[in-house]
């Protein structure tokens, strides 16, 4: 193993081996790992190439692990910027969700708080607030907690 960069990369590998990471996240692991920035950052580019390393790969991932754990849209896309994902990285893993999240909200709320629609006003803000507080939209959040129209 001649140079940094061989070392980078094999650690980084052994890294993807074990779940995938954005291409920030991994730089930033490889820093921290006492590699330069600039051999972090040309490890990435070569896994990338070798497509091992995919923003794509880890925001659809990402996105579907999430939303199995009742998060709503706005929460993963926080995530995923915080992670260094491009936007249209992010919202082309959110497109095949879209018309899901109303569902989605409504089976974390009945998850959390039984099936029944709350009557009280007080109860619907509490419920919205839990629903608000997973990333769930506005729609999204009112689909969840009012009955539903017949």
């Amino acid at each position: 193993m001649s140079g940094g960069r061989e070392p980078a990369r094999c650690y980084g590998l052994a890294l993807l081996a074990r779940r995938d990471y954005s291409r920030q996240e991994l730089v930033e692991r490889l820093c921290r790992r006492g590699y330069s920035a600039a051999e972090a950052a040309d490890a990435a580019a070569e896994l990338a190439a070798e497509r091992a390393l995919s923003d794509e790969r880890y925001a659809a991932e990402r996105v579907r692990g999430r939303a199995a754990q009742g998060v709503g849209p706005v929460r993963i896309l926080v995530e995923l910027r915080a992670k260094g994902v491009p936007a249209e990285i992010i919202a082309a893993a959110l497109a095949p969700e879209e018309g899901a999240w109303g569902e989605r909200a409504a089976a974390a709320r009945v998850k959390r708080f039984g099936a029944p629609i709350p009557e009280d006003r007080r109860e619907r803000a509490r419920q919205a607030r839990f629903l608000q507080g997973r990333g769930f939209r506005h729609e999204d959040i009112m689909f969840a907690v009012h009955a539903p129209q017949d």
